[in-house]
């Protein structure tokens, strides 16, 4: 029998529904040639029903036995997986049809290279996380703004690690939307792991990105699902965590292979704007559901004890109490720059 072309690694954990509706997405692909792989870290195996009501053989059912954790779930999905690409897929995260169709395209235009990745949309659910995020309930646009829908390029290394930590390619990536060869992915030593779920979707494009490049094409492929269920808003204690081990892990991984001082300042400084974000987010969603948590402020003195993260407490302040003057001056950056980016 022979190998499907992707196999679509799923990690669970007590969201049956929406694990269903994102293997339909799968079900409905234009291209058919692949295989589901779920792995279910709920131990009472709530994904079972969701995977088996597919009625389709290549939906592949796996019980963890034990909560592993996510990052241990997707590699235990990797294991069991068969194609010769892979797609790292969260339960929420829905593809569009075309999603394989394209990606394949790209990768038959563009061969020899270890990731190919198209853009993605955030969905939004609630009004009150859209107001959080500054978008819109439904659909929101994470694509390039400077390039036509359908724009492709290829990427060396280098310069795909560079565009990726400076948001020069797309405003947000989403590894759904993303086939990595699976001997790359073996070779680069699976999905990252270093203490923490957190940019994680980062880690793992740069690191197997880094092994022989990127091509991309600028054209929506797959959603992200912003709910009151997305992982983040409760792990604080993992926010400082993220700030000492994801540079250096990524430094382990990608120094072996590329300059690591050309690529050093990008990472850090991403790293630490990404800080600053998500707990100047964690502060506005507190406050507008009503909840006092220490957790955050421990976090706060964690994260700004880190060098490189002290010169970003100014633009944290601005953040959290006057996030429309923040804005306004990120604006205001933009007419200078004149580049479609985020500061």
């Amino acid at each position: 029998m022979s190998k499907p072309f992707a196999s679509f690694c799923f990690s669970t954990f007590k969201r049956p529904d929406f694990l269903r509706d994102t293997l339909h997405s799968v079900l409905n692909q234009t291209l058919q040639d692949f295989e589901v792989i779920v792995s279910d870290n709920d131990t009472e195996e709530s994904g079972r029903a969701a995977v088996e009501g597919m009625n389709d053989p290549r939906f592949r059912y796996f019980s963890n036995g034990a909560n592993l954790g996510m990052k241990k779930s997707f590699n235990k999905s990797l294991e069991r997986a068969t194609g010769e690409y892979i797609v790292m897929i969260a339960d929420d995260d829905p593809v569009y049809p075309d999603m394989l169709k394209t990606l394949f395209d790209l990768q038959q235009e563009f061969p020899g290279y270890g990731v190919y990745m198209g853009g993605c949309d955030w969905y939004c659910l609630h009004h009150e996380v859209a107001g959080l995020y500054n978008m819109k309930v439904g659909t929101n646009s994470c694509l390039s703004g400077v390039h036509d829908v359908g724009y492709k390029k290829a990427y060396g290394s280098k310069e795909f690690i560079k565009h990726l930590f400076n948001f020069g390619i797309f405003p947000h990536y989403l590894w759904s939307t993303t086939i990595i060869r699976r001997s790359v992915l073996i070779e680069m030593g699976g999905v990252p792991e270093y203490g923490t779920p957190f940019l994680g979707d980062y880690a793992y494009m740069s690191v197997m990105a880094s092994h022989s490049g990127c091509v991309i094409i600028n054209k929506s492929i797959g959603c992200q699902t912003l709910h009151n269920e997305n992982f983040g808003r409760k792990q604080n204690e993992q926010i400082a965590v993220t700030g000492r081990q994801f540079p250096a892990y990524l430094e382990s991984k990608i120094a072996p292979r590329l300059p690591w001082d050309e690529v050093k300042d990008d990472v850090y400084r991403f790293t630490a704007l990404w800080m600053v974000e998500h707990m100047a987010f964690l502060h506005h969603y507190y406050i507008k559901s009503g909840i006092e948590d220490k957790s955050l402020r421990d976090a706060e003195k964690e994260v700004f004890a880190l060098d490189y993260v002290k010169r970003y407490r100014f633009k944290y302040f601005l953040k959290k109490k006057s996030p429309g003057i923040h804005r306004f001056l990120v604006w205001l950056k933009k007419q200078f720059k004149g580049k479609d980016k985020p500061a």
